[in-house]
Parts: structure tokens; sequence; C-alpha cells
């Protein structure tokens, strides 16, 4: 119909003149039309099967996440369930100390609360006997198969009293908090726990539990991490020779 149409208005334009010069070019113009109308079905064609191919990836994609989700979901599980664990065998241990405030818990920070007064004389980072006795029991829980692939951080903290009797031994809170964190990794350490799987970061006392509550907020926290989420912070200030004895 077309190529009628494009005929017709030449043929009664020049009647019997030699319509060769036009025909010629009806053809050109025909073969045009032609290709633009194939090329036309193969863009149809191409969006479709880009559709297709969205549709298949999308589909692929939730496939993806709904996996990962499971995956979250069981890891929660398992963390909450070795928190749960840990959190009452540190009860227990910490319930027969003399001297101890109460049980231990785990805090909004996420970490295992060692309470100072159990772990550490006061204005000092070496461990306490009975603290060195509570970490028996944390150590042979961490080495448990089910936690082998955990990292371990060791998290100072203080309260906000500026150093000032010990201001020869720890240049601020964050040293303190930083050489008391060091003390429970190097006794974790010498229980069996992997060197690999700890690593130190002090808070100082930007972190408390409790605000105004000095004797709370001076702690260690153990905080359990997979392998792909534990992040080191910033390193505190360069610990003094003298917690090397420690």
């Amino acid at each position: 119909m077309r190529r009628l149409l494009l005929i017709l208005p030449l043929t009664l334009t020049f009647g019997c003149a030699s319509t060769e010069p036009f025909e010629q070019q009806i053809r050109e113009l025909t073969w045009r039309l032609d290709a633009a109308e194939q090329a036309a079905e193969q863009a149809v064609v191409d969006k479709r099967l880009a559709e297709r191919e969205l549709g298949i990836a999308n589909q692929q994609l939730q496939i993806k996440d709904e996996r990962l989700e499971l995956s979250y979901d069981a890891l929660r599980e398992t963390r909450k369930t070795f928190e749960s664990e840990l959190q009452t065998r540190l009860n227990e241990m910490a319930s027969t100390e003399p001297g101890s405030s109460g049980p231990l818990v785990i805090s909004q920070y996420g970490g295992i609360v060692l309470e100072s007064e159990i772990f550490f004389a006061a204005g000092q980072h070496a461990l306490t006997p009975a603290g060195k006795k509570a970490l028996k029991g944390l150590a042979d829980l961490l080495m448990k198969p089910e936690y082998a692939d955990k990292v371990v951080e060791v998290v100072g903290h203080t309260d906000t009293d500026p150093i000032r009797k010990a201001k020869d031994r720890y240049r601020d809170n964050y040293d303190l908090g930083g050489m008391r964190a060091n003390s429970v990794r190097i006794h974790l350490e010498s229980l069996g726990i992997p060197a690999g799987h700890t690593y130190l970061s002090s808070w100082g006392p930007t972190r408390p539990l409790q605000t105004g509550n000095k004797a709370r907020n001076r702690r260690v926290e153990i905080v359990l991490h997979d392998p792909s989420e534990a992040t080191p912070v910033e390193a505190s200030p360069t610990l003094p020779a003298s917690a090397k004895k420690d």
C-alpha cells in the first residue's frame, strides 16, 4: 500500500514521460522504509528481551536477599545464644567473688562488663587474683568450638575523674583504660585465646553506663565480633613500658 501511494502521485504528475528515474527513487525509498520497519521490529524484540532479563535479574536478587536475611537471622540467633550463656557463666562467677557488687551484665554498648572493683585495684591496671580467676572461666567459654572463629575486642572504660596521683604512670583516662584492657587481653591470651583473635580499644570516660555512677563506669568490656565486622578503632596513645610487666 505504501509503495502504491508513492508511485501514484508520480504517475499522475508526469503521465507518459519516462518514469525510470522516479522508479529508482521509489525503490530506494521503499528499501529505506523496509529497513526502518525491520529496525523497529528488532527494537521491539530487543526491548522485550531486555525486560525479560531484567525480570530474571530482579528474581535472582530477591533470592539472594532472602538467603542473606536467613544468614543474618542465624548469626543473630547464634550471638544471642552465646551472650546468654556467657552472661549466665559470668553471673555465677561474679556472685561467688568477695566484694562483688552484683552479677555482671551486658552493657548498652554490646559488651560484657568486667567491673573494675573485681578486676583491678584502685588506680591500677594490673589484674587482681579474683579478676584472673574470673577470666579463666571466660577463656574456657571463648575457646569452645562454636565460638572459635569469633574476634574478641577488649575495651577499656573509666570514670570522668582526671588522673592525678598516678600521673607518672597514666597520661590520661584513655591511657588507663587502654592499659587495663591490655592486661585483660594479655591474660586471656595466656589462657589460650589466640593472639590474632583479640584487639584493643579505649573509650576512656566517653561511654558511661550510668551518668554520675563512677564505680559502674570504671570497667573493661568484652565485645565479640565476626571477623568481617571487627573493625579496630583508632589506636589509643602508646602504652608506657610499665604496661609490659603485667
